[in-house]
């Protein structure tokens, strides 16, 4: 549960370096618990919580059985002593607009699960996840999206080679694609003629040391 920061050119260091140092200088809270008081959640993500540094919320996705009563409650420690915040969720109402919270909440299960059982083996896990994926329509390492078009858009069978332009990375020279045109590489030509060059020479050698 890192935060990347990510610099793709030399002039954009000095800019993400200032934010990277603003948001490590300022820590708020540290042994952080959340847990649930007068109803019953389970399949809570994430189960363990990192450090929290200034401007980042504590993202926490869960389901729950029965009634919504209660309060969810977070404890941790800051330069104060202990803190404590609750929120009643008695109060809230469920909204059908949040309908995308259940794939969030499998995302963060199918990512825990990936990150804690990627080079065990285990086949509970993989089972997991997978089931997670077709259920919730996710591409998991287990599953992939397939599409199906019913109708025939080429029905005499025959097609047509299509150039499809492709963009490159980041300071990437054209030199890395296929296909380039003869003679754009002339150290490779230097090369076969220094080679060329010196088998010559030795074959000389080897025949003038006969004759002598």
């Amino acid at each position: 549960m890192a935060e990347p920061f990510i610099v793709t050119d030399e002039g954009e260091a000095a800019g993400v370096a200032d934010k990277f140092r603003e948001y490590v200088q300022s820590p708020v809270l540290t042994d952080i618990q959340v847990r649930a008081n007068g109803f019953d959640v389970y399949d809570v993500n994430p189960t363990q919580f990192p450090d929290l540094l200034a401007q980042r919320p504590i993202i926490l996705f869960g389901k729950w059985r029965g009634p919504v009563a209660g309060t969810i409650e977070l404890t941790g420690k800051n330069a104060q002593g202990i803190f404590t915040s609750s929120v009643n969720v008695a109060n809230t109402q469920l909204n059908e607009a949040n309908s995308a919270l259940r794939y969030l909440w499998a995302r963060s299960r199918i990512a825990e699960l990936s990150d804690y059982g990627a080079y065990q083996g285990n086949d509970e896990n993989q089972k997991a996840i997978t089931e997670l994926g077709l259920k919730y329509n996710l591409l998991t390492r287990y599953t992939s999206f397939i599409a199906v078009r019913e109708v025939v858009t080429n029905p005499t069978g025959s097609a047509q080679d299509v150039n499809q332009a492709l963009p490159l990375p980041l300071r990437v020279s054209e030199l890395a694609v296929g296909g380039t045109e003869v003679g754009s590489e002339p150290e490779l030509i230097f090369l076969i003629g220094a080679a060329l060059m010196i088998v010559a020479t030795a074959i000389f050698f080897r025949q003038r040391r006969r004759f002598v």
